[in-house]
């Protein structure tokens, strides 16, 4: 398996451990807390040198939807630098294009949130349901920083940055 393989629980995995689901071995439910919402193979290697075990029983808990594989986070790809488009005349027309783009913006960016905390922190979160109400940007920006501290307490302070960075991208398209 390799090294850099980011490694992070499901729903199913936060309900085994969270909802007292104890349907797993205790090895297994062990490992389940260890992986948490964010870490790598060879990190999980490195607190765990003696079990020989180790990538089988990661195997499993993939297999049976306890844990999930997310990208390569070691090289994050950097955002392409926009260049400027030249103006355009003010019209009707030309105004409501731009509005209708940062409202796609918005919603993509909303729903980016919404999926993010659904993997890491579940739906019932108060963070979640005050990002599912909202309308407006001027809520968003109310609320995504609430989104960010629930995902940097409940899995890592990295994937909240990830998901800040991700957000900025898909307001600026």
């Amino acid at each position: 398996m390799e090294m850099t393989l980011q490694l992070s629980r499901t729903m199913k995995g936060q309900d085994e451990i969270f909802n007292n689901g104890h349907t797993l071995r205790p090895k297994y439910r062990q490992l389940l807390f260890t992986i948490g919402n964010g870490i790598s193979f060879g990190e999980l290697c490195n607190k765990s040198p003696h079990c020989k075990e180790l990538e089988a029983m990661v195997n499993e808990l993939l297999q049976s939807g306890f844990i999930q594989a997310l990208r390569n986070m070691a090289n994050p790809q950097p955002a392409p630098v926009a260049q400027a488009a030249p103006a355009a005349p003010a019209t009707p027309l030309a105004q409501a294009v731009p509005a209708q783009a940062a409202s796609a913006n918005l919603e993509s960016a909303r729903g980016y949130v919404l999926e993010f905390m659904a993997a890491l922190v579940g739906t019932k979160s108060p963070a979640y349901r005050k990002m599912s109400e909202v309308q407006d940007r001027a809520g968003f920006d109310a609320i995504l920083p609430m989104c960010h501290k629930v995902i940097a307490a409940v899995a890592s302070p990295h994937q909240a940055a990830e998901m800040e960075a991700e957000v900025a991208k898909r307001l600026a398209s």
